[in-house]
């Protein structure tokens, strides 16, 4: 059965979390057939925990949602039984998580990632962001991080790599034995980005086999002062930089050189966004302040990253996204750019495409080709900043929200 089938069947569920209690709302498929007082969220949801919580966060997989507690810790609701027997949850899923302030899964909700206020211990090593078994509650592995994120450690879309950015570099492990098979080496590295899915087009022959090597891309960002910053398309194992290596059987082997490179010049934060396919990358980079005067909210620019060149498939390939004539220019003669979204589906035809939203407002909406960037369809100028897509690329919600609401 594929994944399209399992969602196709799985009934939409909404999650709330108020001051005092947790609620899950199932909303029928026949909805639009029923009269409002009828429908079964009109009868409220059904409470899976009572009391003051910090945060609650549902697996990927829909299996579980997980709920904290301060006076508990992280506590675990299963929801793949039937919804009326759920029950509430009143022991620690999570063993000493009384003081866990983040969490997140893993992109298939195998592993769940934890981080706490580092504490001082005898020997120094406190592990404050910490890995655990998604199903079991066990703790696999704890790293320290001083800083309250969880994007230090990142998994690949199949689970079957994890990255832990450190100092410079980026470790590589199996997730199996926490074995390390890689090591990237970028130095003043203050973020990466790995894809969380991959998908192929229908009747693709791009699906590798099981016995063809996996190659996973994934972008670092290394700021700097005084000079431009630097963004990298890389792959593991064979594209990684030239100061990196895999380690295979105890051997370090050296990488070959990025995939591609981009210079930043106006680049303090930098947002990625990933194609349904795994293989480009929407970079979307901002500056806190506009040194231009032009814009409150700092300058923007976008970028589009391919990890493979059509006239070079050998490399990659790094471009501005062309915006349209009709997008309004700021004094300078920069069109901001508000937004941009991918078609989040992969079946699709052809190159994916993705949506921007840029220039001065009233802001021009646009769809872009996958690969050249190019503008194809424009969806008019309005005050908008913001573009959703349904996930099948069916329906396009642009809107308008925070001060333009």
């Amino acid at each position: 059965m594929s994944n399209n089938d399992i969602d196709s069947k799985r009934p939409i569920q909404l999650l709330f979390r108020s001051k005092e209690a947790v609620e899950l709302y199932t909303l029928s498929s026949t909805s639009l057939s029923q009269p409002a007082a009828s429908h079964p969220a009109a009868k409220g949801g059904i409470e899976l925990y009572k009391g003051k919580t910090t945060f609650h966060l549902a697996n990927p997989n829909g299996s579980k949602v997980y709920i904290h507690d301060p006076s508990i810790g992280v506590l675990a609701c299963d929801l793949s039984s039937n919804t009326s027997a759920i029950t509430n949850a009143k022991a620690a899923f999570l063993a000493d998580s009384k003081s866990i302030q983040l969490a997140k899964c893993s992109p298939r909700g195998s592993y769940l990632v934890t981080w706490q206020r580092p504490i001082k211990t005898e020997d120094g090593n406190d592990g404050n962001l910490k890995v655990w078994d998604a199903q079991s509650g066990q703790l696999l592995k704890a790293l320290n991080c001083k800083k309250a994120t969880l994007d230090t450690l990142q998994w690949t879309y199949d689970e079957s790599l994890v990255f832990h950015m450190v100092t410079n570099e980026i470790h590589i492990y199996n997730t199996d034995e926490w074995k390390r098979v890689g090591k990237v080496r970028s130095k003043d590295v203050a973020s990466f980005s790995l894809p969380t899915a991959k998908g192929y087009p229908k009747n693709a022959s791009a699906a590798p086999s099981s016995q063809t090597e996996k190659k996973y891309v994934f972008t670092v960002f290394c700021p700097s002062k005084g000079k431009p910053s630097r963004v990298e398309l890389l792959r593991y194992p064979d594209k990684m930089g030239r100061d990196s290596s895999t380690c295979i059987d105890g051997a370090n082997i050296p990488s070959g050189p990025a995939l591609t490179s981009k210079s930043l010049f106006n680049a303090e934060e930098v947002n990625v966004q990933w194609s349904p396919r795994a293989d480009a990358a929407l970079l979307l980079t901002q500056t806190a302040v506009d040194s231009t005067g032009q814009s409150y909210y700092g300058s923007t620019h976008l970028f589009l990253l391919l990890e493979t060149d059509p006239k070079n498939p050998t490399a990659g390939m790094a471009m501005n996204v062309p915006t349209p004539p009709e997008a309004g220019k700021d004094s300078n003669g920069v069109v901001p750019i508000v937004s941009a979204a991918w078609m989040p589906n992969p079946n699709i035809s052809g190159a994916v495409p993705f949506g921007v939203i840029a220039g001065k407002m009233p802001a021009l909406s646009s769809l872009h080709h996958g690969l050249s960037g190019e503008p194809m369809f424009l969806l008019g100028r309005a005050h908008r900043n913001q573009m959703d897509v349904s996930p099948h690329g069916r329906f396009i919600v642009v809107g308008g929200y925070g001060n333009l609401a």
